[in-house]
């Protein structure tokens, strides 16, 4: 189950590491959408291993919540 978390976390990270940038304002931290996405093939790589890990973390913890 700690397994799919994890693959589940590794999937949110990626997806907003791709479409959002990270700026400290007065002291925090806040997330401002990107406006100029260059969608080469290494974004939509990114893109789909976070969806196939998402999967995978769901699968994951199906599988362990089932056996």
């Amino acid at each position: 189950m700690i397994i799919g978390i994890f693959f589940i976390l590794i999937s949110g990270f990626i997806y907003i590491k791709e479409k959002y940038n990270v700026v400290t304002i007065e002291g925090e931290r806040v997330f401002n959408k990107k406006i100029d996405i260059i969608q080469d093939g290494r974004y939509r790589y990114s893109i789909l291993i976070s969806i196939l890990s998402f999967i995978l973390g769901i699968f994951s913890i199906l599988s362990s919540i089932i056996y």
